[in-house]
């Protein structure tokens, strides 16, 4: 099965993106999307997010890592695998943070990036729920 490997290319929009509806569909909660671009020399997009355990961490920060991998995009490093409290997952560009709901509280990572940096993803959410929905017809 030959795998397509569409953001190989990608700007890092689109990756950033494709990563929070990735942690939606696994049901991350609080996913929130920061373009820092203008206030950033070290990545373009942070994505937040918090799983309900420190199983649902590991498998967020895996899922990630592995569905964008499969698309031509590694990650370059991760860490804090071995706590499960905050994983990072780095793809340059952008960095993918998954907190328990402690840490995500203790490190309040959001603080440090200015509200009008933090994109609305209701659209990818509603794209989401879209590949849930039961046809009841």
């Amino acid at each position: 099965m030959d795998i397509v490997k569409d953001l190989q290319n990608a700007d890092s929009g689109t990756v950033a993106r494709e990563a929070v509806k990735i942690l939606l569909e696994k049901k991350a909660i609080n996913v929130t999307l920061f373009d820092v671009r203008e206030k950033s020399s070290v990545t373009d997009y942070f994505v937040n997010a918090t799983g309900r355990s420190s199983t649902q961490v590991s498998a967020l920060a895996d899922e990630v890592d592995e569905k964008l991998s499969e698309r031509g995009r590694a990650a370059l490093r991760t860490e804090g695998k071995r706590g499960n409290g905050w994983i990072l997952v780095d793809f340059g560009d952008v960095i993918v943070n998954v907190f328990d709901r402690e840490s995500r509280e203790f490190y309040n990572l959001d603080r440090f990036f200015p509200a009008e940096g933090q994109l609305d993803i209701s659209e990818l959410i509603e794209e989401v729920d879209k590949k849930f929905e039961i046809n009841e017809n």
